[in-house]
């Protein structure tokens, strides 16, 4: 490290006065080396933050809920997915068995999604997925199973019944 230069009359400078008077008061000073520490280690604690954070966000599955509150937000992700196109969230809250036998079609379980909404909804229909009410889930068989009601058009004339079974401690659909 250099010889730190002291001024011509002798007398100490800033830095140094600071320094001693600090020490003599037992306040310890922050260093560069010391800040640049501090700061890498805030970074650090961040940068983690926010990777956990988004992986708390990635594993608040609708599914994950236990009884009947937990299949009904499953069932609504669902029909959200599908009134959003977004066939990969659809095929990812299917039940496994599903999902793997649509996985052999053409464009795996996401094309053979599309083409099976595309079968049964027309243009009109398909937009008004998002209509879905989803009303009471029973819960069935030691809590295994439950059947969601869902109902659409006007005043809930045309009724439905989703099944969704419980995976690994997740919701997933089995039939809709």
């Amino acid at each position: 490290m250099p010889e730190q230069v002291k001024s011509s009359s002798g007398e100490r400078s800033a830095g140094e006065r600071i320094s001693r008077a600090a020490h003599s008061t037992g306040t310890r000073l922050w260093s560069t080396r010391r800040r640049r520490l501090t700061t890498i280690g805030t970074s650090a604690a961040l940068v983690a933050a926010a990777v956990t954070g988004v992986l708390v966000l990635r594993d608040s599955d609708p599914g994950a809920e236990p009884g009947a509150k937990g299949a009904r937000k499953l069932v609504m992700a669902y029909i959200d997915a599908l009134a959003d196109d977004d066939m990969r969230e659809a095929c990812h809250l299917l039940h496994p068995k599903v999902a793997s036998s649509m996985a052999q079609a053409d464009g795996g379980c996401p094309g053979a999604m599309r083409s099976q909404t595309g079968d049964r909804l027309s243009g009109k229909e398909r937009s008004k997925v998002g209509d879905i009410d989803v009303g009471a889930a029973r819960v069935e068989g030691e809590g295994k199973v439950a059947r969601v009601e869902v109902s659409a058009g006007s005043g809930g004339s045309r009724k439905s019944t989703v099944t969704v079974e419980r995976v690994d401690g997740h919701w997933r659909v089995l039939e809709d």
